[in-house]
């Protein structure tokens, strides 16, 4: 194996040399790096600070037009021959790791098509057992993100039978998405059959759990429940969601939490994803992270209450809102806030759910682009329309509206670009609620 200071010479002598070939072609650095690398990363190859991977020196060749032994001295040529196979394989799979990494940055990022390109590229030689799972995983959810719902499936099934042969970590998360996957192409049956087994293996496995995929699973199972009318089932998952996350509100929680995780997937040698959790464990130490999953968790649990007795659901409401843990967590908050000001409506008392809608509006304004947020603009437009407040009811309705048009959250808009049009015609101005017609009509059929 090459010493250090070998590295160290290499690294130097191809970077004196890449720096001249590139001063003699009259390119930049930012121009030699990009899209591949950094510019910070060619500074440091050309200062000798670090050696280059064998795929960066064969991209950075072709750029300059010229072979990759071009770039190397004799002496230098004759140090890397030197290198064992092991060495080079090593490099590779470090290459390989940080290209899967890549992937999943880009996917949520949202550039989930890039995120295809690169994962494509990927030859499966380079991959090994472990990493094909994670391939697919990835690929599926990018292909589900662009809405190539049938690869996406195939390739998430790929992955799940690869999980299971290795006993992978893996294999709740694939449930996971394979549930989402099959909601999302009306297969009902098979999304609840992927979303039980992903429940019964939660409640069964001895080992630490990430409290919020946990409340994930009991969320989505939460919304099944909704689409079928059975809200009383709906309640007690979103009250499971819940439950999962309530002890984990404060920063110093969550940190104990991820470090847990990564110890165990450590122990049990899944070290990519152990790498995964500590840096979340630093992550957290920094910030919070806790409060949009919270927020909507409440949301769903609210929406569910309002199809239930209202008396009933306005004492649940009340109770959470004199939950102290609750008043941390603004965002969720405002969303019980503005759930309550549903049902004060619903009952007729009309001044004071428009207080409430105020009061959650002031909360929520704050927190940008979130689903939670979009409902308490939409609910606090309803509230003040039935109060003939017409200049705030048209600013709250075009920012909600225009916020499930940002998330992409089509049968909201859907649903409320039609109320909408429907208080416009009342109000007597057809041509401003036809406008909000068409809009309804057209995510619809996106919905569909």
């Amino acid at each position: 194996m090459a010493s250090h200071s070998d590295l160290q010479q290499i690294g130097q002598t191809v970077g004196a040399k890449l720096r001249a070939t590139r001063l003699t072609r009259k390119l930049t650095q930012s121009q030699l790096a990009r899209p591949d690398f950094s510019v910070s990363y060619v500074s440091a190859i050309e200062r000798g600070q670090i050696h280059p991977s064998l795929r960066a020196l064969e991209i950075f060749a072709q750029r300059l037009g010229i072979s990759s032994t071009d770039l190397l001295s004799k002496q230098t040529g004759q140090a890397l021959q030197g290198l064992s196979e092991k060495d080079a394989a090593n490099e590779k799979k470090q290459d390989t790791e940080l290209e899967l990494l890549e992937a999943h940055l880009l996917i949520l990022q949202g550039d989930s098509r890039q995120a295809v390109t690169l994962l494509r590229s990927l030859s499966s030689d380079a991959l090994k057992s472990q990493q094909e799972t994670r391939w697919c995983y990835l690929l599926g959810i990018a292909f589900y993100h662009v809405g190539r719902l049938q690869e996406s499936e195939s390739v998430l099934t790929e992955a799940l039978n690869k999980a299971k042969h290795h006993n992978d970590f893996f294999v709740k998360h694939i449930y996971n998405m394979l549930g989402l996957v099959h909601v999302s192409m009306r297969n009902h049956t098979q999304a609840f059959g992927y979303q039980q087994r992903n429940l019964d293996q939660l409640e069964t496995e001895q080992q630490p759990h990430d409290a919020f995929f946990d409340a994930q699973v009991y969320t989505n199972m939460g919304l099944h429940y909704m689409d079928l009318d059975k809200i009383d089932d709906a309640i007690e998952m979103f009250q499971h969601a819940l439950a999962q996350t309530k002890e984990f509100l404060s920063p110093e929680q969550l940190p104990s939490m991820y470090w847990n995780m990564s110890r165990y997937l450590a122990e049990t040698q899944q070290y990519f994803l152990a790498t995964l959790y500590g840096y979340k464990t630093l992550q957290m130490l920094v910030q919070g992270y806790s409060d949009s999953m919270r927020s909507e968790m409440y949301h769903y649990l609210g929406q569910a209450m309002l199809q239930q007795d209202q008396q009933t659901a306005l004492i649940y409401l009340e109770s959470f809102l004199q939950e102290a843990s609750l008043e941390k967590d603004t965002l969720a908050f405002a969303s019980i806030t503005a759930t309550t000001a549903e049902v004060l409506f619903k009952q007729g008392e009309v001044n004071k759910a428009y207080e409430y809608a105020q009061k959650a509006y002031e909360l929520a304004v704050a927190y940008g682009d979130r689903i939670v947020t979009a409902s308490i603009f939409l609910t606090f437009g309803s509230i003040a329309y039935a109060r003939k407040d017409y200049q705030v009811g048209d600013t709250q309705f075009m920012e909600g509206l225009h916020m499930l048009e940002r998330l992409n959250t089509r049968k909201e808009l859907a649903d409320k670009s039609a109320l909408y049009a429907q208080l416009l015609e009342e109000r007597g101005l057809p041509h401003e609620a036809l406008k909000f017609y068409k809009k309804a009509y057209e995510n619809s059929l996106e919905y569909e």
